[in-house]
C-alpha cells in the first residue's frame, strides 16, 4: 500500500509569517539560513538545537526546508498571536533528492532521522494526527511526534505549491489582492490555527 495514502498525508505544510511571502514568491522556499527572511517565527532555544548535524547526509538541519505533516502543533501554538500562513506543498517533494524524514521534531534529543518513505511505517501516526497534546499522560511524547518533519535540502520551488491555508477571510482577501491569486488557492482553515 502506498505510504502516503496509508497515513492520510494530504499535503506537506510549511508555516511562515505573512511578511515572508514576498521573498518566498520571488526566490522560492529556502532553507532557514537565507538572506531574504524578514520575520523569523522559530523559537530561539529550539533553533539552537536545530544547529545540529543529521545522521543521514551529515548536514545541518538548518540546511533543509522543514515541512510538517500536521501543522496544528506546538510551533503553531507558540505563534498563535502572529500572522501565520501555512504553505501547503505537493507530496511529490518527498521524492526530491536528499530529502529526509523525522519521527518527531528534529530539534529533540530522541529524534530518529529516516532516509526513505518506507521507514515512515515506524512513526506513530496516531500521535502525528493528534488534535492536542495538552493534559495527556504522555504529553511530551505526543507534542514531539505531532511535529514529525519532512526535510528538503536547500530549496523548494513554488511550482509545487498547492495552496495557502489562512485563519480568516480578511487574510484570504489580502493575499488574493496582493499576489493576484484565486480564492481556490487561499483556503480559510481556522481549525489548524489556535485562537
Amino acid at each position: 500500500m502506498d505510504i502516503v495514502k496509508k497515513f492520510h498525508i494530504g499535503s506537506l505544510d510549511h508555516m511562515t509569517h505573512i511578511d515572508n511571502l514576498d521573498s518566498i514568491f520571488e526566490h522560492g522556499l529556502l532553507a532557514h539560513n537565507n538572506p531574504y527572511k524578514k520575520k523569523d517565527i522559530s523559537n530561539t532555544d529550539v533553533n539552537s538545537r536545530r544547529d545540529k548535524i543529521e545522521t543521514i547526509h551529515y548536514r545541518k538541519i538548518h540546511d533543509y526546508v522543514p515541512f510538517y505533516f500536521n501543522p496544528r502543533n506546538a510551533m503553531m501554538y507558540k505563534n498563535k498571536n502572529e500572522d501565520i500562513v501555512v504553505l501547503a506543498f505537493s507530496k511529490k517533494i518527498m521524492q526530491q533528492q536528499g530529502t529526509i524524514f523525522t519521527d518527531r521534531n528534529a530539534a529533540t534529543g530522541r529524534v530518529r532521522f529516516l532516509s526513505d518513505t518506507n521507514q515512515l511505517e515506524t512513526v506513530n501516526w496516531d500521535y502525528v494526527w493528534s488534535t492536542t497534546w495538552a493534559g495527556l499522560p504522555n504529553e511530551q511524547e505526543v507534542k514531539e511526534v505531532m511535529m514529525a518533519e519532512v526535510l528538503v535540502q536547500n530549496m523548494v520551488s513554488m511550482k509545487d505549491l498547492m495552496g495557502i491555508f489562512v485563519k480568516n477571510i480578511q487574510m484570504q482577501k489580502y493575499l488574493i489582492s496582493r499576489y493576484n491569486l484565486s480564492s481556490k488557492q487561499i483556503l480559510v482553515k481556522p481549525n489548524i490555527f489556535f485562537a
